[in-house]
């Protein structure tokens, strides 16, 4: 479907349809990362790394050519939820345009909406006494197993950002459109985010606005559900240490400004704004080691190392559990290639 067509899409449901302001939706896109954005608190809307997914944190990172394809998977919650993300770069003329393609799966939940025995305390049904038909498990009911459904969400979402000029000025413009099928229910949708990067000497400076003017989701079933805009403002500093290149420490911090993502962990908040600081920091040893630690935006310590063979280049991220292990925690790793190096390891097989 032509982008221009679903954006009017969103936009006509938004007046005739039943519009509904939720905080989740689109936060596929924010967790849903590569390792290294993972390992250093997601605190990297100003860090300018040589990665296609890169344009995931600021869509403006989109000026350098890059050769290589990125494959990350990430198990969350024990492997309950599972996602994977794909990027590539492709070029249309000088144009260069950075793809994300993410997914995520998320298997055997239980519906359990018509297999309560909902009989109230006295534990006969038809007596109208008190808890009967409430909708909520009193003491004495129970469910029934064979009454127990079990459905699946799968989430599909595509990521294209490039470098547009307004008066010689490079701004980037990231497009998401989101697929999501939620058991028998299907819901398509589009957002748009705008990036900023400033380079002063060593320090960088990125803002990216999210969500502009609000991104939507479009169900079958008439629903729309908006997301209000975000603005996340980030700086970055490079430290070079021994000899050239041999030792380069990366520091970096981001605020998050939401109108929607109030939560328990918010650090400052007033009304339903809420300001939360994310860190980074990274060591690279002669451009071929990489230490990585962070705390991201719900106060969680993150870590993770990474190895550069130049045309293979591997990551991997922890993130704890943030429910005193309860929920388990999180794995990712990520895989950089080139295509050349692909071809010669086939080439090298064959003869």
């Amino acid at each position: 479907m032509n982008y221009k067509v679903l954006i009017f899409t969103l936009f006509l449901s938004n007046a005739i349809g039943n519009l509904y302001w939720v905080k989740y939706g689109w936060e596929l896109f924010d967790y849903v990362s590569e390792a290294k954005t993972a390992a250093l608190g997601q605190a990297t809307s100003a860090y300018k790394y040589l990665s296609v997914s890169s344009s995931l944190s600021n869509p403006s990172f989109c000026l350098d050519e890059i050769k290589h394809i990125s494959i990350t998977h990430q198990s969350r919650f024990a492997g309950i939820v599972n996602s994977d993300l794909i990027s590539l770069q492709l070029k249309k003329g000088k144009r260069l345009i950075n793809v994300n393609l993410v997914y995520e799966g998320i298997g055997n939940i239980p519906d359990t909406r018509s297999a309560l025995f909902d009989w109230g305390l006295d534990g006969e049904y038809g007596t109208n006494d008190q808890g009967e038909n409430n909708g909520i498990i009193d003491p004495g009911e129970r469910l029934d197993q064979n009454q127990i459904y079990y459905f699946s969400q799968k989430r599909i979402g595509i990521y294209g950002a490039s470098i547009y000029r307004f008066n010689n000025f490079p701004i980037g413009i990231g497009i998401k459109i989101l697929s999501n099928t939620l058991g028998d229910y299907y819901g398509l949708g589009i957002g748009l985010d705008l990036g900023i990067n400033k380079n002063i000497k060593n320090t960088s400076f990125g803002l990216v606005l999210r969500n502009m003017p609000s991104s939507g989701l479009l169900w079958d079933n008439g629903n729309v559900e908006g997301t209000l805009p975000a603005i996340e403002m980030g700086v970055q500093h490079s430290f070079t240490f021994l000899n050239v290149n041999s030792l380069v420490i990366n520091p970096m911090a981001n605020l998050n400004l939401s109108m929607y993502n109030r939560h328990l962990d918010t650090q400052y908040y007033l009304g339903n704004l809420s300001f939360d600081m994310s860190f980074g920091i990274e060591g690279i040893y002669k451009e071929k080691i990489m230490l990585r630690l962070g705390q991201d935006s719900y106060k969680k310590l993150t870590g993770g190392i990474g190895l550069d063979w130049g045309k293979i280049i591997l990551d991997y991220a922890f993130i704890p559990s943030s429910i005193s292990g309860i929920l388990a925690n999180h794995h990712l790793i990520s895989i950089s290639f080139t295509i050349d190096w692909v071809l010669s390891k086939i080439i090298e097989n064959r003869y």
